[in-house]
């Protein structure tokens, strides 16, 4: 899910409605508080984030989203029509941004890095389940492997605590215990 976050409605409503026509969905908030007690509830793959909002603006909200441990990874574009100079982009990226577009927007770079995000999102996803899989694969091997190391152990306990004890049959059909040979099963010609 996308979260947007912007203090004018209108703005809030033509990306919701751009990004919903394209199947993304999407979550808004008014404004910087707003979207941080959103942020602890929900999981989002992209947050859409205006710089000009009043009491805390973008950069602050950044700022704190990266600060948090379950959203410091959430990818963050800023959006904004007045902070447009260079000083502003640069703080833009310092404080937590992966990208800066200014407005107005136009619909089709926006979807194009909204998609592209997505993929990213999907891809780290299926990376992280595949390293789970993986530990859990090692684990499973350790764990068999331990049990295959104790059970030999087991055995060459056992097989050290046998005597060597040869049996013969005698001329009427019985045993006879012999004593262990001890020298060498070697000829010398």
């Amino acid at each position: 899910m996308i979260l947007i976050v912007d203090d004018r409605p209108e703005n809030l409503y033509s990306l919701q409605q751009l990004l919903e026509v394209n199947h993304f969905k999407v979550d808004t908030a008014s404004s910087g508080e707003e979207a941080l007690r959103k942020i602890l509830r929900n999981t989002y793959f992209l947050i859409i984030l205006d710089v000009q909002m009043p009491d805390m603006d973008g950069f602050e909200v950044a700022e704190a989203i990266t600060g948090y441990s379950k959203s410091k990874d959430i990818p963050i574009i800023f959006l904004s029509a007045v902070s447009v100079e260079k000083r502003f982009i640069a703080r833009g990226y310092s404080s937590g941004g992966l990208d800066y577009i200014t407005k107005p927007v136009d619909p089709e770079i926006l979807l194009l890095k909204v998609s592209t995000f997505y993929r990213l999102h999907q891809q780290t996803r299926e990376l992280h389940e595949a390293q789970e899989a993986l530990r859990q694969e090692v684990m499973e091997r350790k764990a068999a492997q331990e049990a295959l190391s104790h059970s030999l152990d087991e055995l060459r306990s056992i097989l050290e605590s046998i005597q060597q004890i040869a049996f013969t049959l005698g001329p009427a059909r019985e045993y006879r215990v012999r004593e262990p040979v001890l020298a060498p099963l070697c000829r010398i010609a």
